[in-house]
């Protein structure tokens, strides 16, 4: 996955930097959120610390007197107030799809949102379709997962309504997707202050969700588990790295390689949870996992789309136009 048009800044060695940044720090969220989540039974709160605490860090560094953040301005406040909405919507969403279907279907209708996301980009971004060799990456990381689900689960979907929300989880995560792109290109704006809007905006949501579900009432008998406090400040460490290297990495790729990367993610940590606990494994589905990832790799970023006396660059994942990268 690489993109190296005119069009994505940075240079190949800080795209290729901040996707594995970025890799790496969603990888080990999976973790450090378990050991979170089984220390503080109470998965609201832990998500609530990260966003408070990634915003915070934000506004102490202002306060300290780095330029990390400017006023804040109704042309930053509605765009971001409008992706968190559709953030919390895609979260009750994928709740709502997790109860009618089951994981199969949820990573199925995730290995092909990159196919919905670069038809978007080409639509009303302004970029031109796959060539050949990303078509072919797209096909292929679809067809393994789909082999890899075949193969360890089956697809369970509860009648029309399970289709419908998952159907609606899928179109919000791929408009979030795009419109996040959207405003890296269009909203001038440090990284820090993408950190702080998305994170702030997101904390009433989650407070509604922690008083709507009733965490709020199991809150005071609680019993918190061995290193508790330790778990809590690792995964409010890491939603500070993520949220970061998250939006960073989207200024220097496309949305489509973006959403690859996370579905290219996904099967990297199932792949290594097959290779350390193997139970119920089966040659074809580890197999599938890493054509999965080699076809991934296979992605070109679709360059810009030609106007009139101005010349658009190819980029692959490792080559194109003279320059390689990932993205």
């Amino acid at each position: 996955m690489s993109p190296s048009g005119a069009d994505s800044g940075g240079t190949v060695a800080e795209k290729l930097f901040w996707i594995l940044f970025y890799s790496a720090c969603s990888s080990s969220m999976l973790v450090i959120n378990k050991l979170a989540v089984e220390a503080v039974p109470l998965p609201t709160v832990v998500s609530a610390s990260q966003l408070v605490v990634s915003a915070a860090v934000v506004v102490l560094l202002r306060a300290l007197g780095y330029d990390v953040m400017g006023p804040m301005q109704r042309s930053k406040v509605v765009p971001f107030a409008l992706y968190t909405a559709m953030f919390a919507a895609g979260l009750f969403s994928n709740m709502k799809a997790l109860l009618l279907t089951n994981v199969g279907a949820v990573i199925a209708a995730r290995s092909c949102l990159p196919v919905i996301v670069c038809l978007i980009e080409y639509f009303f971004m302004g970029r031109a379709l796959p060539g050949a060799r990303s078509a072919t990456s797209l096909a292929g990381v679809v067809f393994f997962a789909m082999t890899y689900i075949k193969s360890s689960s089956s697809v369970d979907v509860d009648g029309a309504s399970g289709y419908a929300w998952l159907f609606v989880w899928w179109m919000l995560l791929a408009v979030q997707m795009t419109y996040g792109k959207w405003m890296t290109e269009k909203i001038e704006m440090t990284q820090w202050e993408r950190v702080f809007y998305t994170n702030a905006f997101a904390v009433p949501p989650t407070a509604l969700i922690f008083l709507s579900t009733g965490e709020y009432s199991q809150a005071r008998d609680v019993v918190l588990g061995e290193n508790a406090t330790l778990w809590l400040l690792a995964s409010c460490a890491m939603g500070v790295g993520i949220s970061y290297c998250g939006w960073k990495v989207r200024t220097v790729i496309t949305a489509t390689t973006f959403t690859l990367v996370g579905v290219l993610n996904k099967m990297a940590t199932i792949a290594f949870t097959v290779v350390v606990w193997p139970q119920d494994t089966t040659l074809t589905s580890i197999a599938a996992l890493v054509a999965c990832i080699l076809f991934g790799l296979l992605y070109q970023d679709a360059p810009k789309r030609k106007t009139k006396g101005v010349g658009s660059s190819k980029g692959g994942v490792i080559g194109g136009g003279g320059k390689s990268g990932f993205a």
